[in-house]
């Protein structure tokens, strides 16, 4: 059994540097962002506010989060990085269960009921909160109890915390000072993230599932029309695990005239392994909100 669920996992990419003393992991943060198609791992000197080591495991065939929890015992063993004892563990949680409440209207009590409006629990989901710095809201999103009882007996101080929080806060901080509207989207193996904003509104949030760059593109074209943004005039600013000489970003460019590659804006020293890493890459993973 634990042999098949090695198979079922590949590194990616590994960039360690000599910085990285397990030894001193007591004074560093753990950053980990895990999804359905792969774990991305990260180590952070406060320091001297520099990322210092990166693993990318990419997972085959996991198709639920009890199917990932039953996974991260193999990834703890192939990981360098997860074993040790850090001075605080984030992990950031990749999925569509999540929904925006404003603060005047919030209730903790009813934080399921707001959830449940948007998604569909399957009942073995925790409901947890992000407080949004860029707006007066909170990101309510669902963890599922079966990967926070792995990571809880792991770790004893881990935080948990939804990709889509540091994402909306960071862009609409980015733009609060721009006139027009801003379309951007986060790109990730299997998912992509749009946001829009108008200064320091957020127009719209969503996340959306593809499988080919038709469908990349149809779900684009989508939040272009029902946000009646013109694909010939709107500039769009993409970020993540995106190339430019892919299949996607070919189709993109023959519906949208202005598209751009974004940057991360953490103000972070990375280690010089890690600086060969495209800067519109991890956005959600390399940004000192979760610090």
């Amino acid at each position: 059994m634990q042999t098949e669920l090695k198979n079922k996992i590949t590194q990616a990419n590994s960039f360690i540097d000599e910085a990285f003393n397990p030894a001193h992991t007591g004074s560093f943060q753990l950053l980990m962002q895990l999804s359905l198609d792969n774990a991305l791992i990260t180590v952070y000197e406060k320091s001297n506010n520099k990322y210092i080591a990166f693993e990318n495991y990419t997972f085959q065939n996991i198709f639920t989060f009890d199917g990932l929890a039953e996974l991260l015992d193999a990834l703890m063993n192939k990981s360098k990085l997860i074993k040790h004892k850090y001075k605080s563990v984030k992990c950031v949680i990749v999925n569509s269960l999540s929904t925006l409440v404003p603060n005047a209207l919030y209730e903790e009590e009813r934080k399921k009921m707001y959830l449940k409006f948007n998604t569909s629990l399957e009942g073995d989901e925790m409901v947890l909160t992000d407080d949004l710095k860029s707006m007066d809201a909170k990101n309510i999103f669902a963890l599922h109890l079966s990967i926070k009882s792995k990571l809880d007996y792991q770790f004893q101080n881990i935080s948990y915390h939804h990709v889509s929080s540091a994402l909306i806060d960071t862009l609409v901080l980015q733009n609060k000072n721009q006139t027009d509207k801003k379309l951007v989207v986060h790109v990730q193996q299997t998912c992509l993230q749009v946001v829009v904003t108008d200064g320091k509104n957020l127009l719209f949030y969503n996340s959306f599932n593809y499988q080919t760059a038709e469908d990349f593109v149809y779900y684009l074209l989508f939040v272009c029309e029902q946000l009646q943004l013109n694909p010939e005039t709107t500039e769009l600013v993409l970020l993540g695990e995106i190339e430019r000489n892919s299949t996607i970003y070919a189709l993109i460019q023959k519906y949208i005239r202005k598209v751009k590659f974004g940057e991360r804006n953490d103000g972070a020293q990375y280690s010089y392994q890690l600086q060969t890493i495209p800067s519109h890459y991890y956005f959600t993973l390399f940004n000192n909100y979760y610090i």
